[in-house]
């Protein structure tokens, strides 16, 4: 059996053959947990997406997305990200300055999960750019940004 390279439109390469029609492309993700006020979740819950960019905490993010051009690149779409709502919990310890709650205290505290893509050929010094901005921009002391391995996403031929 013969192993084709299959190559997006983004030049991202898969070393697995395509499945039938369907194409492979490369990427690493990127997952931010941003927090958010109650307010915005609470309008994101009714359907009312622009309030993401209401939210200064947030539109922080959009900017950094905005301004890195590797990040959510998908040829004729680009600042790509997926948003999901949830609440982070954490206590905290003594000596952490906390942007939300007190020390010793148990708080939750509303937040969004933010992914975006990167093409898993994008030269690491490009990606640690990013990943820098990101932790600048981030409000909280301990930010909580995951980078992957490389993986294929699908899409079609």
């Amino acid at each position: 059996m013969t192993t084709a390279t299959t190559a997006s439109a983004l030049n991202g390469v898969s070393e697995r053959p395509p499945l039938g029609d369907i194409k492979l492309r490369s990427v690493r993700s990127v997952r931010v947990y941003w927090p958010v006020t109650g307010e915005t979740v609470a309008a994101l819950g009714a359907g009312h997406t622009e309030a993401l960019r209401d939210d200064a905490a947030f539109d922080s993010l959009l900017q950094v997305l905005r301004s890195s051009p590797c990040a959510g690149d998908f040829g004729v779409y680009s600042n790509v990200f997926e948003v999901g709502v949830g609440v982070e919990g954490f206590t905290t310890e003594p000596g952490a300055h906390p942007a939300f709650g007190s020390v010793g205290d148990s708080s939750l505290s509303p937040t969004l999960t933010v992914t975006v893509h990167i093409d898993a050929q994008t030269p690491d010094d490009e990606v640690s750019r990013v990943l820098g901005r990101i932790l600048d921009a981030h409000p909280w002391e301990v930010p909580v940004v995951e980078l992957s391995a490389p993986f294929d996403l699908v899409h079609r031929a």
